[in-house]
């Protein structure tokens, strides 16, 4: 049977579908056919040589049409930036998938020194190759940085161009990766980082490969840097939201300090007091605010003057470090906390002012408004000192005319001074400083006048010890001095009795000097017997004791033994042993020694009624002197 030959029609099917076909597929049965078709051999290889080429052609234009399908897909989803790490992941893939390599992964500049770090990677098998850091001026990854070109070796181990480093070396062996190549990614003149195809193999790359990759480079870039505009402008525009509503803030902050401060300058001129301010405070910031002075007890006449307060010694530091600082500062202490703000005068703390520090209002509201208030308490207290300081002297002028006769008791009335019941000195230093704060203590109880290096004091009041023991009192703390020591002298009736008064308790602080009594206030009428006993010098009644009673005194002082104290009793008893044993307790038979051994350290008759006059007298100012001290 004769064999059965391909039409034309039939052989130009067959090449036109070889031409299509992948390169090699259908080659060997288009070959059969051309030589049935009794064509000369050299025309069958030309003939098989232009399909063959056609089959490149025609798979090179499908993978650039996958390709370009690709890059296409890719640009869509850039113009629909959303999630940016999303779109680079699947940029990744999509190039790891039409590069056909094993690995392919992207490396984004991690600082300012220039180091690049693994972002995203598909085909890694290993955790440390996909967060790998490549230092900067080390691996073909600085190289493709540094030369903003591609870069890539057929085996890693063997690249000479760039500087090895052993992690990455490490890295690299472990993930089993040969061949690299890699591309930048570069927007303008700024490297982003770079994007890598590798293989687990020897690997020559083509033209082709590098034009793909860097293809997709280039969309990352765009996509790195797009994100990157878009993080500025959110930052920015977060900046512009966040100054704004700050500005509003301290818009809104400035009105409510700027009110509160109006307020306090108002109630200044209306003649407010501290506490009148402290209380408009404590009102507008919705929290108690109290006033203390330099020593940090309180102003206002509460009940428990120390409630609601920190502890005096955290309330003293605070108000130091506010004076340094001329700000408010913050206490925390038992669980609660304080805002502390010093009123600070032209040389020294004038006090300070101290709130409840909570949440019910904002810091910055808090803070200003004490300050604030604090410079207005520092205005109150300069007028308050300075009217204190017209008055303390009208006043001590006053007095002073008056003990020096120039006024009569008119003057008083006409002060609206009341009637003058007694006088007091205090033996104090100081000056105006003092006689201005002695004055403020006495306030309308009297008058003040400074006198023979002290004060003399006019009471108008009934209990004058009292009142002369607090200004004392006051005094001492003022001025850190706890030996201010006060006379208070007998009731008067009128000028004249005032002006003897006045002499007599001054001449009474000077007597109590060499007694060594200090630091408190004694009554005149306790020295009126002992005047008449010594001359014009305070130190007559010391010397007049120690020259009686010194030999008794020194025994005791050396013994232990208490022979000036029954020696006292002993005349308090009407000179009776039995009763002066029942006074101290003990027996007759003791009294009687203790008074054999007096007679025999004193130089003196015990007979002798004069002798028996003086000791007495040094007897019982002794046991004064020892009262007071106690």
């Amino acid at each position: 049977m004769a064999e059965t030959r391909a039409t034309p029609s039939a052989l130009l099917r067959e090449v036109v579908a070889a031409t299509r076909a992948q390169p090699g597929e259908r080659t060997e049965r288009l070959a059969e056919l051309l030589a049935e078709a009794d064509l000369a051999g050299s025309e069958v290889e030309e003939l098989l040589g232009v399909v063959r080429e056609s089959q490149q052609v025609t798979a090179r234009l499908r993978r650039r049409t996958v390709e370009l399908e690709a890059l296409f897909s890719t640009a869509r989803e850039l113009v629909r930036l959303q999630d940016v790490s999303d779109v680079l992941r699947r940029l990744v893939d999509r190039a790891h998938e039409l590069m056909g390599t094993d690995v392919t992964y992207l490396s984004e500049v991690d600082n300012v020194q220039g180091d690049l770090r693994v972002r995203y990677s598909a085909g890694t098998v290993t955790p440390e190759f996909r967060d790998l850091l490549v230092p900067a001026g080390f691996g073909l990854a600085s190289l493709v940085a540094s030369t903003r070109e591609p870069a890539w070796v057929r085996q890693y181990t063997q690249m000479a161009d760039a500087p090895h480093d052993a992690a990455i070396d490490g890295a690299v062996a472990r993930e089993g990766l040969v061949s690299f190549l890699g591309v930048p990614l570069a927007v303008g003149d700024e490297v982003l980082g770079a994007l890598f195809a590798c293989n687990r193999f020897a690997h020559d790359f083509t033209p082709d490969e590098v034009l793909l990759l860097s293809a997709f480079a280039d969309h990352a870039a765009s996509v790195l840097h797009s994100a990157r505009v878009l993080a500025e402008s959110a930052a920015a525009r977060a900046h512009a939201e966040g100054a704004y509503r700050e500005l509003e803030r301290h818009l809104a902050t400035t009105q409510i300090v700027s009110g509160i401060h109006e307020e306090l300058t108002a109630a200044v001129v209306s003649g407010a007091t501290l506490i009148d301010l402290v209380g408009t405070v404590s009102d507008r910031l919705d929290r108690r605010v109290r006033a203390v002075d330099e020593d940090g007890r309180p102003l206002d006449a509460a009940t428990d003057e120390r409630d609601g307060l920190p502890r005096r010694r955290p309330l003293i530091d605070a108000i130091r470090q506010s004076r340094t600082s001329g700000q408010a500062v913050s206490i925390d202490a038992d669980g609660r906390r304080w805002l502390v703000v010093a009123i600070l005068g032209v040389d020294r703390v004038l006090g300070a002012m101290v709130a409840d520090d909570d949440d019910s209002l904002l810091d910055d509201v808090a803070r200003p408004t004490l300050e604030r208030a604090a410079h207005v308490a520092a205005l109150v207290s300069f007028k308050r000192d300075a009217v204190s300081a017209i008055r303390a002297e009208r006043r001590a002028r006053l007095l002073v005319d008056l003990l020096d006769g120039e006024v009569d008791a008119s003057a008083l009335t006409a002060e609206g001074v009341g009637v003058v019941v007694a006088c007091a000195a205090i033996d104090v230093r100081g000056g105006d400083a003092a006689l201005i704060v002695a004055a403020e203590a006495v306030g309308d109880d009297g008058l003040v006048a400074a006198r023979d290096h002290g004060l003399i004091v006019a009471w108008t009041v009934a209990d004058a010890v009292v009142a002369t023991e607090r200004v004392r009192r006051v005094l001492a703390d003022r001025q850190g001095e706890p030996g201010v020591t006060a006379v208070v002298g007998t009731i008067v009736d009128d000028v004249s009795a005032l002006r003897s008064s006045a002499i007599r308790v001054m001449r009474d602080l000077r007597f109590l000097v060499p007694l060594g009594i200090s630091g408190a206030t004694v009554r005149s009428a306790d020295f009126a017997p002992y005047h008449v006993l010594t001359s014009g010098e305070p130190e007559a009644a010391a010397a007049f004791v120690d020259g009686v009673l010194g030999p008794v005194r020194d025994w005791d002082d050396r013994r232990g033994t208490a022979l000036v104290e029954t020696l006292g009793t002993y005349f308090d008893c009407a000179e009776s042993r039995q009763a002066t044993a029942a006074a101290l307790q003990v027996h007759t038979n003791t009294v009687q020694q203790r008074l054999d051994r007096i007679w025999t350290l004193l130089e003196g008759d015990p007979d002798d009624a004069e002798f028996r006059f003086r000791l007495q007298a040094a007897v019982r100012l002794e046991r004064l002197r020892r009262t007071l001290l106690a």
